[in-house]
Order: structure tokens, then sequence, then C-alpha cells
């Protein structure tokens, strides 16, 4: 195995060493925000027949002039379903949604008729199949209504509950665990003595995963644990996870304490050394079907990794498209260092009239939790990059849009 893998090299192999997850059924109502695991298709028409897109009058014939006569026949109520035709002359009142009698030719508005008596005039030139919702004009029996891979939003519930889903398929959303390998960390809730931090990649890892639909199960520091008592935890979270991220302990002093903790663990080494800044140390390493990823303590380095390399395998895992959306925008205020390795500078994205842009947020060292803060997007810039100008054109991935293609 070579050293210092270019990143598409290292993304290719944890994609080749993620399997998609198993399928549970969830109650319709329980399932918004998940994964489809499979083509959703119409069991009947939507609508199922032919219905009024407005309140007002259903008419048989004679649509072409204005002031057209009717005999109005009665008035349906919500719920009727009328077997019975129109004859030529004729008009029936009808509600919106409501179905419409056979022979059907168009629908006008109630404030867009007069009547006198029981007949009715219209005030203007009513079209053939005006105000009609047609039988199948949503969807027909046997389309496909969503597709594998879809993320559920409120809209697909609406549509799912419209054909009567009352258990909808979805992948089941990936278990992770965590390690800060760090042995001056210490939980984010304590105060932390001379020599030691709080831990924030932990707490970091969890809300990131969780927005990308996974399960945090663990989050451990190693401090408190000897030798024997980290390989029992380890081993048991090896049974429990589908992921493990180790985060610090990725150099100290010509070694890299994480590599050594997963090759102690008989687990096969993907990659290690990926050439990008911030965060050239990351690796991964697989153990049965668990992957395991090595991330930078460094707050932003943890981020930035995690973003390139854990995302892609937990959405993989969800059976979604694993890429982040790319786009060229323009940068709005530069960013001064040249560029040595591939580096990823973290910014904020946004649409406007002329186009995406992205401004350099504040604090880029990879120690700084600055540029963390309303990031939405990484922009790419390329080994040997010179500084970047206030208005360069720029390529960007841009974060958490469910690999939009």
């Amino acid at each position: 195995m070579h050293d210092d893998f270019k990143l598409e090299e290292a993304q290719e192999l944890i994609l080749k060493n993620t399997s998609v997850l198993d399928i549970e059924y969830l109650p319709l109502l329980e399932s918004c925000g998940r994964i489809l695991a499979e083509d959703l298709t119409a069991n009947e028409d939507l609508p199922a027949y032919r219905q009024s897109a407005v309140d007002g009058y259903a008419l048989s014939d004679g649509l072409a002039a204005l002031h057209t006569s009717f005999t109005i026949t009665g008035h349906l109520a919500l719920g009727d379903y009328p077997v019975l035709a129109l004859q030529k002359g004729e008009a029936i009142g009808v509600f919106t949604g409501g179905a419409i009698p056979p022979g059907t030719q168009a629908v006008v508005p109630h404030e867009k008729t007069t009547i006198n008596g029981s007949m009715l005039s219209i005030l203007e030139t009513a079209k053939p199949d005006n105000n009609i919702k047609q039988q199948g004009e949503d969807f027909t029996a046997g389309s496909i209504l969503l597709q594998q891979g879809t993320r559920l939003d409120p809209g697909c519930i609406a549509l799912l509950s419209a054909f009567a889903f009352t258990l909808v398929p979805v992948y089941r959303r990936p278990r992770v665990a965590v390690l800060g390998l760090g042995k001056n960390v210490v939980p984010c809730h304590l105060y932390p003595a001379a020599g030691q931090t709080r831990d924030t990649n932990g707490p970091l890892l969890t809300a990131l995963v969780e927005q990308e639909g996974g399960i945090l199960i663990a989050s451990e520091l190693v401090g408190k644990y000897d030798i024997a008592d980290l390989m029992s935890l380890l081993a048991k979270l090896l049974t429990e996870a589908d992921l493990l991220i180790t985060t610090g302990g990725t150099y100290s002093e010509g070694e890299n304490e994480s590599r050594l903790l997963m090759e102690s663990l008989g687990a096969k080494i993907l990659y290690w050394e990926v050439t990008i800044q911030p965060g050239s140390h990351n690796g991964a390493a697989r153990f049965d079907s668990v992957l395991l990823h090595s991330l930078s303590g460094n707050p932003a380095a943890c981020a930035v990794g995690y973003q390139l390399l854990v995302a892609p395998s937990l959405r993989a895992m969800q059976g979604m498209n694993p890429y982040p959306l790319r786009v060229q925008a323009k940068c709005v205020n530069g960013f001064p260092k040249k560029t040595g390795t591939r580096r990823f500078v973290r910014g904020h994205a946004s649409y406007t009239s002329k186009g995406w842009e992205v401004e350099v947020l504040p604090g880029q060292k990879p120690s700084m939790l600055r540029s963390l803060l309303n990031c939405n997007a990484l922009i790419d810039l390329p080994a040997a990059n010179p500084p970047l100008e206030a208005g360069a054109a720029v390529n960007i991935i841009l974060l958490n849009n469910d690999g939009i293609s």
C-alpha cells in the first residue's frame, strides 16, 4: 500500500468497502426524514375519478358563447358519486374536489354565473375541460411515485397517504461510535485542569452524524481507560456499530496511535495519509463489516475530514448518492495564502441573482472553531494555487444537500 492517497482514491476505497444497510418498515408518520429503500408505485389513479377544481356548476355543452343558458338540475354534495350523465343544456351544482357527472364538458365558478330561478347563465366563455381535475392527471396506476434513495419529506408523506401506504420501506439508520484518542481531552461539561482541553469533536461529530441520518450509539474518551479496558470497549463497540470514528492520535512523534490501534484489532487498513489540508493524517480501515475512520483531533480538520470521507460512507449505507453537490461560485473576499497541498477552505455559500457566491469564513487554522460557524460549503483549492483574489471563480462543495446531482 502506498502512502499519500489522493482524496478521490480514498473515497473510492471507502465506497468499495461500504455496504447498504438492511431495510426496515416504519409507520408512515414516523418515516419523515428517512431514506426510501424501494421504488413505490401507484396502485390506482390519482384522482381516482373526474373532479371539480372549483365551487360552481358542471356544464354539459354549449360552451362557446357568453350568456349561454342552462337548466339547473340540482346540486351535488361532497361525497356524492353521480352516475347519470348531464344532458344537453343541463347544469348541476358541484363543490371543489367533488365528483362530476358523466357528460360534463366544463365547470364554471359560481362567481362567473347568474341565476334566475332554475336557469343559469354563464358570464365567461367556458372552454372544454375548464376547472376539471381529470382522472389520473396527478399519477396513473402503475406509475412510480417515489424512487429508491429519496429522502422522505412532508410532501412525500402526503403523497403516500393518498395511496394508503401505512408502512414504508426505509434503510436502517447507521449506528456510529466515536472514540476520542487525545489523552489530554476531558468531557465538555468538566472544568479542564492545566494542560487539558474540553472535548468538542465528540459533540461536533454527534451533530454531524445525526444530520446525516445516523444514530450515535457511543462517544467515549480514552483518557480514563487502560489498554485492557480500551480493547474491551472496542470489542463491544465493533459488535454494535456500523461505523466507528476515532479523533486525535493521528500523528505523534512519528507514530500514529489510531493506526496502531486499528492494526492491533486486526482491522484491514484501506488507506492512510490523504494529500489534503487540513487533515492530511486521515485514515480508514475495515473490521468485518464495520468501517473505521480516523480523523484529526483539530476540530476544523476533523470537520473537513468528516465531510469528505465519513459522510459519503454514511450516505452510501442508506442507498443515497454519496457525493455532495459541486458548483462553481464567485469568491467574494479571497484567501491570502498560497496553497501547497490541495486545501479545503471553510466558507458560506449563497445563491444570488448573479449565481453562486461564497465567502471565506474567518479562523481558517485547523485548530480553530470559528470557521465552522455558518459553514455550508468547502472551497476546493488545488495544489500550488496562488493566493485567492476577491471575485475569483472557485469550485465549492455544498454541504448537507443530500447528494443532489
